[in-house]
């Protein structure tokens, strides 16, 4: 499964499926009762756009089922 990023630097989107899910890995609630992944997820090739190796928490990810906006990239070996 591709997710879809934003590179801090450069503020483009792309979607890549190369990636690890590090740190906590579990699901809390918050105090309104929501649950969330808390984890961080690492980019395991070096971003397209500025060539470096992202880590993001998972509140920061976009849905990847909404597609990619303008500016996409795409990391070599990616699918989408």
């Amino acid at each position: 499964m591709d997710f879809v990023f934003i590179c801090p630097e450069t503020h483009q989107t792309f979607n890549c499926g190369h990636f690890k899910i590090i740190e906590n890995y579990r699901v809390k609630t918050d105090s309104a009762g929501n649950k969330y992944l808390d984890a961080k997820v690492r980019l395991d090739e070096p971003c397209p756009f500025c060539g470096k190796r992202h880590v993001y928490s998972a509140n920061e990810l976009s849905c990847p089922f909404l597609g990619r906006t303008e500016g996409e990239g795409k990391i070599k070996g990616g699918k989408g």
